[in-house]
This record gives structure tokens, sequence and C-alpha cells, in this order.
């Protein structure tokens, strides 16, 4: 009886833990939660792209000509700028990692 009961208990913890896991497979890659803070030279980012809908906090990840990320606030001018360069260069805003 202690067996059985031991067996059950596991196989229900496997479920529960598989299922939380498989939760968040669709979710994001990436959050930020420290921002870059320094000026940025505009000419160092080659793209751009928003976090995920479902992080905390709403954020932009620029990444650097050396492949760098760097999280900002997309409501700062110089990032909104930034941005603004992007867009004019390659026609569109990256595609956030949303799908």
């Amino acid at each position: 009886m202690k067996l059985s009961c031991v067996v059950a208990v596991a196989v229900l913890v496997l479920v529960l833990c598989s299922q939380g896991q498989s939760q968040y497979a669709n979710g994001p890659d990436k959050c930020c939660f420290k921002f870059y803070s320094k000026p940025i030279p505009p000419r160092a980012i080659t793209k751009y792209k928003s976090t995920h809908h479902s992080c905390t906090t709403k954020a932009v990840i620029l990444v650097t000509r050396r492949g760098k990320e760097l999280c900002a606030k997309p409501e700062v001018k110089q990032i909104q700028d930034i941005m603004e360069k992007l867009d004019n260069l390659f026609g569109t805003p990256a595609p956030t990692s949303s799908p």
C-alpha cells in the first residue's frame, strides 16, 4: 500500500513539473530588468527588438555591431531616435520576439 502511494505521488509530481515547464514554451526569450543608462552612439547599434509582451517591464533590446545586447527604455528620447534611424534605414522595425 505504501509503495503504491509513493509511486502515485511521484507520478503526480512529474506531471505537474512537466506542465509548469511547458507553460513558457511560447513565452519570452529575454526580459529586461536592468537598463543601460550611459549615452549610446547611434552608429554602434545595428538593430533592435522589443521584448515579449509577457515581460513585466516594457523594454527594447539594442544590438551593437559586436553583437552585445543592451536593454533600454523605449520612452527615452535617445532610444526613440536610434529606433527611428534604424527604421528609416531598414524600412520597418525589427519584429518582436512574440509570435
